[in-house]
């Protein structure tokens, strides 16, 4: 017997499997029970027909309402999967031009780094959310300074803009970004020993080089390019647990917008979280979503905004 939840994947399920036949020895054992206590036929079989009656009536009215239950979630998911269906024949991408040879852009609006879990009503883009906070930043650049003193790290960054610029969010001043090498920690003396004795007793030094962000204010932009992205769901939308989000490439001088691409994305758990269940996270991960196949922010970026190599 199942009992139709997560539980059934825990130690829990079969405990409750038990416990529901042991449930229905129970009503035999009472229907018996009220079959041999009265003397008269007719006493014996009445009261063995209500006993069974008194453990019957729970069950098929859990099972009706199991049935109900059933067919209104399905009707809503379809009307749901309807309106999913329909927002897809707007999704895609529309390419007016590319541009070649951009030293730097502007990361014109800061995704949040809290994550969206199950918020229904929160625009804030579940579709194309890739990358949080300044690790957005992160992913557009390439190491401009100190690659030798981690080489290795710094062909991990060889592709990417010289600088982004953005507005910060929390002083609300322009600042521009530069990936660099530098030292992000210092390894104990503990450490250091051991790094002797896995690399033959060559000393790494104290510091830990890897990569990293620098910025400086500045008084306006000087990248004539940005990318911007947009959450678009209407409250519709999210009433059927649908997303959409557009991802844009944008001339600042003239506001053409150069490209631009719109997806959406449904839950078709419908914001179910039994289970410790995600509702924007598996709708990412796992959900039906238009286009299906998903590009990055970054790899969106620079294959519409194609930044110069390094030495450039």
């Amino acid at each position: 017997m199942s009992t139709g939840t997560p539980l059934d994947l825990t130690p829990f399920g079969p405990v409750l499997q038990g416990l529901g036949i042991l449930y229905w020895l129970l009503a035999l054992a009472a229907a018996a029970f009220g079959y041999w206590l009265p003397k008269r036929l007719w006493a014996k079989l009445a009261c063995g027909v209500v006993v069974l009656a008194a453990f019957v009536y729970p069950v098929v009215t859990h099972v009706q309402q199991k049935h109900q239950q059933h067919d209104e979630a399905k009707d809503k998911l379809d009307a749901a999967m309807a309106l999913f269906q329909e927002r897809c024949k707007s999704a895609g991408e529309k390419i007016n031009r590319t541009v070649e040879n951009v030293e730097g852009i502007v990361w014109m609006k800061w995704r949040p780094k809290e994550v969206n879990h199950s918020d229904q009503f929160q625009l804030n883009d579940p579709y194309g959310r890739d990358c949080y906070g300044d690790e957005c930043i992160e992913r557009l650049l390439r190491v401009t300074k100190g690659a030798e003193l981690n080489p290795e790290g710094a062909r991990q960054h060889i592709t990417g803009y010289r600088f982004v610029e953005i507005v910060d969010p929390i002083d609300g001043r322009q600042y521009r970004y530069f990936g660099v090498i530098k030292s992000v920690a210092t390894r104990t003396l503990g450490e250091i020993e051991q790094y002797k004795k896995n690399t033959s007793g060559r000393d790494p030094g104290p510091n830990v080089y890897g990569f990293a962000l620098e910025r400086e204010p500045i008084q306006r932009f000087t990248a004539r390019y940005g990318v911007i992205w947009d959450d678009i769901s209407t409250h519709e939308d999210r009433e059927q647990w649908v997303a959409g989000g557009a991802l844009r490439a944008i001339d600042l001088q003239t506001n053409e917008v150069l490209v631009e691409r719109i997806g959406y994305l449904i839950d078709t758990g419908q914001g179910s979280t039994a289970g410790f269940r995600d509702p924007w996270g598996w709708a990412w991960s796992y959900g039906p979503r238009c286009p299906k196949v998903f590009e990055r922010t970054w790899d969106f970026a620079t294959r519409v905004l194609q930044p110069t190599k390094q030495g450039e």
